[in-house]
């Protein structure tokens, strides 16, 4: 072998042992959803906690329960069940609150059964604010039934004043739901509505609203009673269908507790290629026949959100953020952690929000904030309600006309219109506006 050959099997190796090193010292960019879930992802949505799956129901031991124990369709269709599933009693007899604990509780047991038929003396002045009070800061589900009728400590009548407005809305701020069964029955030849309250939490497997609303689907059908659910925490967003271009390498989504991730395995010059259409030089490229500038494809697809049973949605936007140095700064402290805001990189497609479908594009500004300094990036998306409004519902439902006054009875009606435009209740909230998060995880830019 003449020295010329070994010169060039020498540079030759040499070429390789720095391709070596340069791979092998190439930064890995890699990223545990769990650990997103632990030590990162705050969603401004609130965090709900979990009902016990006991049950407290509450009786206004008054002329209200005496006339539906014997009158009342309603309440029979609910009266057999009421022992299966109550833990405890408690009679409300005006401000004394009586407790009696359901010993025998079971499909069989009479005990609460027994109780109601023995209910006969009407205890005027019923708390029923103190009852809903105590119901809302507990973490118990819980059935009031009552006519909501409301005495300050004075003994005066208050059937225009909201009482109920601060409980109802302590109550949805936990992520928890009201169902409301409202019945009209006649008292003194007036008629006045009977009230049936089911506090609970749908996301709980066996929440007692289902159990008792079931009793009820007959007398819902014909009339007999109507049903309002309040609440502000019914509003998600489901994937109906594949999440990101067919043109894309992607890993598998992954639900990690209330956020998805996925990581895209495509060079950010295929992304702007395949989804952007856009070339190098960030020009359109020509659609393929050659007839005008390619149209780009949503980066984010089949996304679905569901209005609520109060609110519909008006307009979401995104707000976008790369974290890439507040996750490896987790494990790093050399790194400065920031979050930077890079919204401007995507658009929400208007046309199909009007569908009620999240599609979400890119914009070549997107590349402004992109990473190239440590192997990838780790990009934040949420999807954010800035217009809501607010489903028609009749107020009628929850009033009547007054035993005291030529009015009409506006206190429970007040206090759930409060509540459902209360600035902290509303989906525009800053507890409440964020209605999913996804992140993605991209390879660097170079």
């Amino acid at each position: 072998m003449n020295n010329k050959n070994k010169h060039y099997i020498l540079i030759s190796a040499a070429i390789v042992v720095l391709l070596m090193c340069f791979y092998s010292c190439e930064k890995i960019f890699e990223v545990d959803p769990q650990r997103l879930y632990d030590s990162i992802y705050d969603p401004s949505a609130v965090k709900y906690s979990t009902l016990d799956q006991s049950m407290v129901l509450y009786l206004d031991h008054s002329t209200c329960v005496i006339d539906a124990n014997q009158n009342s369709l309603v309440f029979k269709a609910l009266k057999g069940q009421l022992g299966l599933y109550a833990d405890t009693l408690c009679l409300i007899k005006g401000q004394d609150f009586e407790y009696k604990p359901n010993t025998e509780k079971s499909a069989t047991s009479t005990v609460v059964y027994n109780i109601i038929n023995g209910i006969s003396q009407d205890f005027n002045y019923a708390d029923i604010g103190r009852a809903v009070d105590k119901i809302c800061n507990g973490n118990s589900q819980a059935i009031l039934i009552t006519d909501c009728e409301y005495f300050d400590k004075n003994k005066k009548n208050q059937d225009g004043f909201p009482y109920l407005s601060g409980a109802f809305k302590d109550w949805l701020q936990k992520g928890y739901v009201v169902y409301i069964v409202t019945e009209p029955y006649l008292e003194k030849n007036k008629e006045k509505k009977r009230f049936y309250f089911f506090f609970t939490d749908d996301k709980m497997n066996a929440p007692i609203s289902s159990n008792m609303l079931n009793e009820l689907q007959h007398l819902l059908q014909n009339g007999t009673c109507q049903l309002f659910k309040l609440t502000n925490s019914d509003i998600y967003v489901q994937r109906q269908g594949k999440m990101f271009s067919n043109d894309l390498d992607i890993s598998d989504v992954t639900q990690q507790g209330s956020f998805q991730y996925v990581e895209l395995y495509d060079s950010w010059n295929t992304i702007r290629e395949y989804v952007m259409k856009l070339n190098k030089y960030g020009d359109p490229l020509e659609n393929d026949e050659g007839t005008g500038n390619a149209q780009p494809v949503p980066l984010v697809q089949n996304l679905f959100f569901n209005d609520g049973n109060n609110y519909f949605i008006d307009d979401v936007e995104i707000i976008a953020t790369n974290i890439t140095t507040q996750y490896l700064a987790l494990d790093n402290p050399d790194i400065t952690p920031t979050i930077t805001d890079i919204s401007e990189g995507f658009r929400i497609d208007k046309d199909a929000l009007l569908n009620n479908q999240l599609n979400l594009f890119l914009t070549d500004k997107i590349f402004k904030f992109l990473d190239a300094e440590h192997g990838g990036n780790l990009i934040r998306l949420d999807f954010v309600v800035t217009k809501a409004g607010l489903q028609d519902y009749d107020p009628a439902m929850f009033m009547w006309k007054s035993l005291y006054n030529n009015d009409s009875a506006i206190c429970v009606a007040k206090s759930i219109e409060n509540v459902l435009y209360d600035a902290n209740i509303v989906p525009m909230s800053k507890d409440r506006r964020v209605i999913h998060t996804l992140f993605i995880k991209t390879e660097a830019y170079k």
